[in-house]
């Protein structure tokens, strides 16, 4: 009987198996066919609190991520060589050039940074933060080359939201360093930088101080006056969340890193990006 039941278990092991070797076959990708792409800039836009705002209401949720992701949009539309990928409580900002990477980072916070300085109700403002790295990353007509050319249409579109890379990784593991409203510079970006560019020469970018509006939301104001106001808006809803905080499950720890934080990077002058 245990013969019956050894020679039955390897009967299943070796179906189980030639079925996992056809599936392999009909699923087949060789990523040396895959050629070396060109660096480019990753920004990454990151919704602080995005999983307790989930959690506690649609609506507010909502309304910050559809904010977030509209800004994005707009920011990068008319800006040539740049693409975005959104990642539900985030976006990703891919640009070959740092003026467009800057342009379309700038003129995100620009509209995002109004839109908390119009709330009037602190239960309804949101933040933000995001970080820039750069290296080569990989995008779907990059992937699509490791498959046949049948592969490659069925599952063209699939393909097309996928991206891999560095920076990537680099940008999504780095935001934390930045406060609200601020952009961390991964040190690849510090580091590296293509050919007719110079590296970022600071580790948080101040996005106001850049002199070329020729990107900058219609009618907007001097970037360093809504600096200045978004500023002083954030210590006030600091010293909110404080009177607030069994209500935002965020520890008052972490609340005062957040206001030193915020001071230190706005209120800091003559530095060059």
């Amino acid at each position: 009987m245990s013969d019956e039941r050894k020679l039955g278990s390897s009967e299943a092991a070796a179906i189980v198996k030639n079925w996992a070797e056809s599936e392999l076959k009909k699923y087949r990708f060789d990523s040396r066919k895959i050629e070396q792409v060109k660096n480019c800039y990753v920004a990454w836009i990151d919704l602080m609190g995005a999983g307790h705002l989930m959690s506690v209401s649609v609506n507010k949720s909502a309304n910050s991520l559809a904010r977030l992701h509209m800004a994005v949009d707009h920011a990068a539309r008319n800006l040539p060589d740049v693409e975005t990928l959104p990642i539900n409580d985030g976006v990703f900002i891919f640009s070959r050039t740092k003026n467009n990477a800057q342009y379309a980072v700038r003129d995100t916070l620009i509209i995002l940074a109004g839109f908390f300085i119009a709330t009037d109700d602190p239960q309804n403002k949101f933040m933000v933060r995001g970080s820039i790295a750069f290296g080569p990353v990989y995008r779907g007509e990059d992937i699509s080359k490791g498959l046949s050319q049948t592969k490659q249409k069925e599952h063209k579109k699939t393909l097309e939201r996928v991206a891999f890379g560095p920076p990537i990784i680099q940008s999504y593991m780095s935001e934390h360093h930045a406060p609200p409203y601020g952009i961390f510079i991964h040190e690849s970006a510090r580091a590296f930088a293509p050919h007719g560019d110079t590296p970022f020469s600071i580790t948080h970018w101040l996005w106001w101080q850049n002199d070329n509006k020729s990107s900058a939301p219609k009618g907007s104001p001097d970037p360093s006056s809504i600096k200045d106001v978004l500023c002083d808006d954030l210590i006030s809803y600091f010293s909110w969340m404080h009177s607030s905080s069994i209500f935002n499950a965020v520890a008052k720890e972490k609340i005062d890193f957040w206001d030193r934080s915020c001071r230190q990077y706005f209120r800091r002058t003559g530095i060059n990006s």
